[in-house]
């Protein structure tokens, strides 16, 4: 119920500020309206609903939770200015990845562990959001990271599936929809990026991408 209503209501903001112009300026730097972001939110949303795609061996995905964010985050590289970004953003995706792999598998999610007092399905999003937006070093770069990093840790747990033979343990890609750690890592790789950067921006009179 916690994990819902958190996510509810990080969305119902979310679409709250894009409504009302406060993220004008992410918008334009990821190359998106107003209109396509409050459109691809919608569809998102209601894509989550939708039956699961299977793939191959218990893997299959969500369209709300990951297709979409995926192809939103394809679209950013294809219209990236510059190779380095592109670069930059491949690189952070796979650091993002082998952290939130590596975090789950050193910090199980029990009642006795510290890591319980965050919820599950927040603690790779948290952790991917932050580091995406270190090394992405842009909004766009931060998005692409924090998606991709948390679909690849999903391929690598479904790569392990097989390796072990563990067929039976369903993987689901953006398994939750648009509440899910893909989607809640990319958005608040940017926002934290947005956050920051106006910081820096207003220290240094410079310019962030």
């Amino acid at each position: 119920m916690f994990t819902t209503n958190l996510s509810t209501l990080s969305l119902i903001v979310l679409t709250a500020l894009i409504y009302l112009g406060f993220l004008h300026r992410v918008l334009d730097r990821m190359r998106l309206t107003k209109t396509q972001a409050l459109l691809i939110l919608l569809v998102m949303l209601a894509a989550g609903f939708l039956p699961n795609i299977p793939i191959y061996a218990g893997l299959s995905l969500n369209i709300g939770g990951a297709l979409i964010p995926v192809g939103v985050a394809v679209y950013l590289i294809v219209t990236a200015d510059e190779v380095e970004e592109k670069r930059r953003a491949l690189i952070t995706a796979g650091v993002v990845a082998v952290l939130v792999y590596l975090t789950e598998k050193l910090l199980p999610m029990e009642p006795t562990s510290a890591a319980f007092l965050v919820d599950p399905l927040f603690m790779p999003a948290i952790l991917a959001a932050i580091t995406a937006y270190i090394l992405g070093r842009s909004r766009r770069s931060a998005f692409i990271g924090g998606i991709f990093g948390v679909i690849l840790t999903d391929l690598f747990a479904w790569l392990e599936n097989l390796y072990r033979y563990r067929l039976h343990v369903p993987i689901v890609l953006g398994s939750t929809g648009v509440y899910g750690a893909a989607v809640i890592a990319g958005m608040g790789a940017v926002l934290l990026a947005e956050l920051m950067g106006e910081i820096v921006e207003r220290l240094q009179g410079g310019h962030r991408a």
